[in-house]
C-alpha cells in the first residue's frame, strides 16, 4: 500500500464541490469517504443536465473507464440521447474501483437525483456488478445488453463462425418483427448451434429490440458512453480536480452547441429523426393504399400487404410503433388522406419543443481557482487520497484492441516486387 504520493487535489475536493453547488444550485452532488477519511466515491449530476433528462427518452447508458493519474480509480458516467440524436450526459463521478458496492452507490445516487420514470431502462456491457446493482436499486427497471459486447463474447467463444454470423446477428438484434428474428435464428442454428444456444441463454429480451419489455428506441449499444470515455482519454491522466473540470467543460461545450442547434430547430423534428422521416417519405412513392375504415388501412408493397392503424400508430412492419416515427406505409396512408404535417404522428421526444426544453438551462462557467471561497467548515474538511496498491510491471497507456479494431496489419511485403503475402525466395515476379 502506498501513502507517500502528493495529495493530487483530493484535499481540495470539498471546496470544489462547494463551488459547484454554488454555481449550479439544485444540483445533486455527493461524496463518500472511508471511516479514516480516504476518498471512495463521488457523484455529480448538474442541474442543467438533470432537467434535460425529463424531455428525453428514459434510456440510460452507463459505463466506466480507468483513470491513469497518480491515484488510480474509475470514471463512471450515465448518459442518454436527446431529441436530435446527440449525446446528453446525465451524471458522472469517480469510484475507487468497479465492484458491487461502488455501482450500487452510483445507482442509488442516480435514483435520488433523477427518480424512476415509466418505461425506463439501463443499457451497458455485461458487467456483472452493473447488472446486479440495477436489479437491487431499480427492481422494476429492465437492464439491456450492448449488442456490440454480446457479439464480442460470441467472437471470443466461437471464433470459427464469427465471420459468417456477424451480419445475421446484427440483423436479428435490430429486427422490427419477431418472425424475422425466428427466421434469422434458424439460419444461425444451421451454421453453428452453439452460437444459437448462447444467444438464447443470454435472453432475447436482453439484445433483441423487438423482444425488449420497454421501447429502448435506437439505443442498441453503449457507444455514447464509450464516446464520452474516448473524449476524456488525455484528461484521465490529470489530477482529480483538473480531470473533473475537463469533464465539466466538455459537457458544457456539448450543451452550448446542442442548445444553439435547438434554438433554430423550430419547424422540423430533431436532426437525426427528421432525416429518418424524410427517408421514409421517399420510400412510400409506389405503394397502393386501400381503406378499411377511418383509421385502418391496407398498404401493398411489392405484393406484400401491411396493415396500418393511424389511431394506435402501428404498422405490421413494426417500424411505426418501435421508432415512433411514421414508417413508409403509414406515410403512404397519410398522403392518400392529403395530410402533409406528419409531426403529430411522431414521438413527442423528437419534437422541437422537447429539444428546446432539454437545453433551456445553460451550463455556466466556473470561477478561477484563485477566486474560490468556502466556509471554514468546508476548508477544514479532511479528504485523504485513496489507499491504492501499485500493480507490478510498467503501466499500460492504451487499451488492448481487438483484432477487428486494428486499422493496419503487420503483413510483410516482398522486397523484390513489393506485393504482400510472400518474400524474395518465393517470389514469382519476372521483370520484362
Amino acid at each position: 500500500m502506498l501513502r507517500g504520493k502528493p495529495a493530487d487535489g483530493y484535499r481540495q475536493l470539498p471546496v470544489y464541490i462547494h463551488i459547484l453547488k454554488t454555481v449550479y444550485p439544485n444540483s445533486y452532488i455527493s461524496m463518500h469517504k472511508s471511516s479514516t477519511d480516504e476518498f471512495m466515491y463521488l457523484f455529480i449530476a448538474l442541474r442543467p443536465l438533470m432537467r434535460g433528462f425529463q424531455f428525453c427518452r428514459p434510456v440510460v447508458v452507463v459505463d466506466g473507464a480507468h483513470l491513469d493519474g497518480p491515484y488510480k480509480g474509475t470514471f463512471v458516467s450515465a448518459s442518454t440521447l436527446d431529441g436530435a440524436g446527440c449525446i446528453l450526459p446525465l451524471a458522472y463521478g469517480i469510484v475507487d474501483t468497479e465492484n458491487d458496492s461502488s455501482w450500487t452507490w452510483f445507482f442509488q445516487n442516480f435514483k435520488n437525483a433523477f427518480g424512476e420514470r415509466d418505461n425506463m431502462c439501463v443499457v451497458s456491457d455485461r458487467n456483472e456488478s452493473i447488472i446486479k446493482s440495477v436489479s437491487m436499486v431499480f427492481p422494476n427497471v429492465p437492464h439491456f445488453a450492448c449488442i456490440w459486447h454480446i457479439w464480442k463474447n460470441v467472437c471470443t467463444k466461437y471464433r470459427r463462425s464469427k465471420a459468417v454470423l456477424s451480419d445475421i446477428f446484427y440483423s436479428m438484434a435490430k429486427a422490427y418483427r419477431k418472425d424475422e428474428v425466428d427466421k434469422l435464428m434458424a439460419k444461425v442454428e444451421r451454421i453453428d448451434q452453439r452460437v444459437a444456444q448462447y444467444l438464447k441463454n443470454a435472453g432475447y429480451e436482453k439484445w433483441s429490440r423487438v423482444h425488449a419489455t420497454v421501447n429502448r428506441g435506437r439505443m442498441m449499444t453503449s457507444n455514447i458512453a464509450e464516446c464520452i470515455n474516448g473524449c476524456l482519454v488525455e484528461a484521465r491522466e490529470l489530477p482529480i480536480i483538473d480531470f473533473l473540470e475537463q469533464t465539466r467543460m466538455l459537457f458544457g461545450s456539448w450543451n452550448c452547441k446542442n442548445r444553439e442547434i435547438a434554438s433554430y430547430t423550430k419547424h422540423t423534428l430533431g436532426r437525426k429523426f427528421e432525416d429518418i422521416l424524410v427517408s421514409n417519405t421517399i420510400k412510400c412513392s409506389r405503394m397502393k393504399v386501400v381503406a378499411s375504415s377511418e383509421y385502418l388501412y391496407s398498404v401493398y408493397e411489392l405484393g406484400i400487404r401491411y396493415i396500418v392503424c393511424l389511431e394506435r400508430k402501428t404498422c405490421t412492419c413494426g417500424r411505426f410503433q418501435l421508432d415512433e416515427i411514421p414508417c413508409p406505409h403509414a406515410i403512404a396512408v397519410l398522403k392518400s388522406k392529403n395530410i402533409t404535417d406528419l409531426h403529430p404522428y411522431c414521438s413527442d421526444y423528437y419534437k422541437p419543443e422537447a429539444l428546446a426544453n432539454t437545453y433551456e438551462l445553460p451550463m455556466v462557467p466556473m470561477p478561477d481557482k484563485k477566486d474560490w471561497t468556502a466556509p471554514k467548515e468546508i476548508l477544514e474538511e479532511i479528504v485523504l487520497p485513496p489507499i491504492y496498491k501499485r500493480m507490478p510491471g510498467r503501466p499500460k497507456k492504451g487499451r488492448k484492441k481487438f483484432v477487428n479494431e486494428k486499422i493496419t496489419s503487420s503483413t510483410n511485403s516482398c522486397g523484390r516486387c513489393g506485393h504482400e503475402g510472400h518474400n524474395r525466395k518465393t517470389c514469382n515476379f519476372i521483370p520484362k
